[in-house]
């Protein structure tokens, strides 16, 4: 059969004669003449009539619900995986949440001045500089006073170098209040307002906190050290000398304990907060 086939697709022409011959009968003869286009023809009307037929089968018959359903299963396997990891986001986020609620509500429960003191040491070569702090330890100023002691202590006493002019200029907008656990004064000021120096000293500590951002010590003479917090960035590094005046950084809203821009200022003498406005002008 193929041999056959094969032979009508290689002539020349493209035709050929087939003769059938009855065994039974042999003058009864037929011949027919195939050209290879309808060979052509013919198996291409087989081929879009299986396929017809084959798509009619699949629509016609319970095929199609089958195949549909193997895809809608597989797609609500998908949606229904997805919604699983959104779910698991969203208890994640909402966990995560807590926990920042938690820790905001710690910090602010904590003292608003956590002093960084220890020993102190002669710098002898420092004029006007008695005593700088050497590698701080960490302790609460509120935990080493008493309340009586911090509001008794005198507050009268002033260094040759104060009054001073204000760190920055801007609105005062808190006092001094160490009953509610705030030891200094809010200065408020436009964003990147540089704040100086209010005396001659010495850089002892610069940090960053979670509480208050940017944070800068200095130590002056008569165990004085005044503490500027939330700065949007530093100039001074530990060991500089400043000058009164001199630039040590600008207001920034820096750290978990601040409610907008400005400058928190404390000062502390041996050990004890006072009130800044009485070292100000």
């Amino acid at each position: 059969m193929w041999k056959f086939i094969k032979n009508i697709i290689s002539r020349e022409k493209g035709e050929v004669a087939v003769v059938l011959i009855d065994e039974n009968d042999p003058d009864a003869t037929s011949t027919y003449r195939i050209k290879s286009i309808d060979f052509y023809k013919l198996a291409g009307g087989i081929v879009i009539a299986s396929l017809l037929f084959a798509v009619f089968i699949f629509f016609a018959t319970p095929l199609s619900s089958i195949y549909y359903k193997q895809i809608d299963d597989k797609f609500r396997n998908e949606v229904i995986a997805i919604n699983q990891r959104v779910l698991a986001l969203q208890d994640s986020l909402l966990a995560r949440e807590v926990q920042l609620n938690d820790l905001k509500e710690f910090v602010r429960n904590v003292p608003d001045t956590v002093f960084q003191i220890s020993e102190f040491y002669d710098t002898g070569s420092t004029p006007g500089l008695q005593a700088v702090y050497r590698e701080p330890l960490a302790v609460h100023a509120f935990d080493m006073l008493t309340r009586n002691t911090i509001m008794m202590a005198k507050t009268s006493e002033r260094s040759p170098d104060f009054p001073s002019h204000f760190p920055v200029q801007g609105s005062l907008t808190q006092g001094f209040t160490p009953n509610a656990g705030h030891y200094g004064i809010d200065i408020a000021a436009q964003r990147n307002s540089q704040f100086r120096s209010i005396a001659d000293g010495t850089v002892i500590n610069t940090n960053w906190s979670l509480n208050y951002g940017n944070v800068i010590y200095i130590q002056h003479s008569d165990g004085i050290i005044s503490i500027y917090k939330h700065a949007e960035r530093l100039y001074k590094e530990p060991g500089d000398i400043v000058l009164k005046g001199d630039i040590l950084g600008v207001v920034g809203n820096r750290g978990l304990l601040t409610s907008g821009t400005h400058l928190h200022l404390e000062i502390w003498k041996n050990g004890v907060p006072k009130n800044p406005l009485i070292y100000l002008n």
